[in-house]
């Protein structure tokens, strides 16, 4: 993937609680802000490179799948299995890399994404 920076806009029912999922159970910053100086949200820092505006509003270019990039897979899959995220789909290999994927409470489909080179050697 590219090295660029990703900005998402995701729909979530209540910013309270959409908060605390994010910042206690995924363990990302998040920060209250307002869009276009009226919109109420939550910023939220998933890593370097992404971004990802939490709104009760329906937005455009919304989306409700996100791919997370990982150095561990694993890793991250026990860290948030043990702060009680529920997963979809556990660790497996795919041609890209190893992946897990969960939802929030609200729908929106998380992957993370170890990628990986499997022809190296």
């Amino acid at each position: 993937m590219s090295p660029s920076a990703k900005f998402f806009y995701v729909q979530v029912q209540q910013l309270n609680d959409a908060d605390a999922f994010y910042a206690n159970c995924l363990g990302m910053p998040t920060e209250a802000t307002i869009l276009h100086g009226q919109e109420k949200g939550i910023l939220v820092k998933a890593d370097d490179r992404t971004s990802i505006f939490l709104s009760e509003h329906k937005h455009q270019n919304q989306t409700n799948k996100i791919v997370l990039q990982s150095d561990d897979c694993l890793e991250d899959y026990c860290r948030l299995k043990s702060r009680g995220v529920v997963f979809k789909k556990t660790p497996s290999y795919l041609t890209e890399g190893l992946s897990a994927a969960f939802s929030d409470p609200y729908g929106n489909e998380f992957i993370i994404l170890e990628q990986r080179n499997y022809n190296e050697d």
